[in-house]
């Protein structure tokens, strides 16, 4: 039933003074628009039987160019009486009258509305005519059947009329403006002109105030006497600019820490970490990560590589390929005799067996290499390494050095 309320409410709004010219607007500019597709129509006929160098007094691209600027304003005035019904829906008398205080709401939706619609002087003027009760009581609208003599609908309220209320001199100055701009159009019929029978004629062009209707104009804030009265509010909307700039580099500087958080947690994957377990200790592996040693037992070749992966190949093979022993675990230290431990996991699936796997025992050596490599288990493999890596204090200590 929602459609069925916006439909009652726009037909209710479109009814009264402050939408009669639009209202007008919407019949008179259909009236034009039924006129041109009535001539186009006409002129596509003429296409298929007339000559080409016969002239139709016709410009298709003219008319098409009028009926879309008349149909782009009825657009905007149609949606304008859908934004209205839906506030008369939303804005229910009932729920302002079982509350007082509810008031306030009321009152800070109307300063918002006057702010950030931009409003000028005269559309304050234009509502207080049809909501103050001693000036909408004599607000008659009569749209005469002769539309070249109707008046124009705000002629009742032309020149203002003084009131026993506090409404400020510029408001009354911008009816007195907006009164005499009226008697202009009157007097050069700008508010629909009409030729024989009634008819409006098809404009060349498409001004403001045709048939009645100007389209908003946002307030000019340099010279509208209204914008001193939202001088403070301006003042505060700077606060959001300003915060949006503070945002921005708080944006900016998020991005720079992250970019050294990154840094920072590539130089300790580098290292080892805070606590340099993956390097080792004193980050002992930093010299060789990533290298890789080989070593030629029958006919394979073995090749181990620091922190990746660890290989079997037939003698020959290209680096960095065959059947995979694993990728690297991790490094571990016999506390009892200084040797390094090397470990490789998760390899290549053995036939009917478990995952392959490489272990490499590092003894104290002047250079890194593999000294040998064996499969004392099924798919288990255990190398033999010398490295300066294993000549720690404990070696030194066990061989009296």
């Amino acid at each position: 039933h929602q459609q069925d309320d916006d439909d009652e409410h726009i037909k209710e709004i479109q009814t009264t003074i402050f939408s009669s010219t639009r209202s007008i607007f919407l019949t008179k500019s259909q009236d034009i628009i039924d006129q041109i597709d009535a001539l186009l129509d006409v002129n596509d006929e003429q296409d298929e039987t007339t000559d080409d160098n016969e002239n139709t007094n016709i410009d298709p691209a003219a008319l098409s160019m009028t009926r879309t600027t008349l149909k782009q304003r009825q657009t905007k005035i149609q949606n304008g009486f859908q934004s209205a019904a839906s506030a008369k829906q939303l804005l229910n008398p009932d729920f302002f009258n079982e509350m007082p205080e509810r008031r306030s709401i009321l009152l800070g939706l109307t300063n918002g509305v006057l702010y950030h619609g931009k409003l000028q002087s005269i559309h304050i003027w234009q509502i207080l005519q049809t909501i103050l009760p001693e000036l909408n009581e004599s607000f008659v609208v009569e749209q005469e059947e002769d539309t070249c003599t109707s008046s124009s609908p705000w002629a009742a309220a032309c020149p203002p009329k003084i009131i026993q209320r506090n409404i400020p001199q510029f408001i009354l100055d911008a009816g007195n403006q907006f009164c005499d701009h009226q008697q202009m159009d009157l007097l050069n019929n700008n508010n629909g002109v009409c030729g024989n029978d009634n008819t409006i004629p098809i404009p060349t062009n498409i001004p403001d105030g045709y048939l009645g209707y100007h389209e908003m104009i946002p307030r000019d804030t340099s010279t509208d006497p209204l914008s001193t009265i939202f001088a403070e509010m301006d003042a505060l909307m700077t606060l959001p600019e300003s915060l949006n700039e503070l945002e921005q580099q708080l944006s900016e500087l998020n991005d720079e820490t992250k970019k050294i958080n990154q840094e920072i947690q590539s130089l300790w994957k580098q290292v080892g970490g805070p606590t340099q377990d993956r390097m080792g200790p004193n980050g002992e592996l930093y010299g060789i990560q990533n290298e890789c040693f080989s070593l030629i037992a029958g006919k394979y070749e073995y090749e181990l590589c620091i922190f990746e992966q660890a290989y079997q190949r037939d003698v020959g093979g290209k680096k960095k390929t065959g059947t995979g022993l694993g990728s690297w675990r991790k490094m571990e230290i016999d506390e009892s005799t200084g040797e390094r431990i090397f470990r490789w996991e998760g390899g290549a699936k053995c036939w009917n067996g478990p995952q392959r796997s490489a272990t490499a025992y590092v003894t104290c050596g002047a250079e890194t290499k593999v000294l040998s490599a064996d499969e004392p288990e099924t798919c288990k493999y255990v190398m033999k390494m010398e490295s300066h890596l294993a000549c720690d204090d404990i070696y030194k200590r066990l061989n009296d050095l």
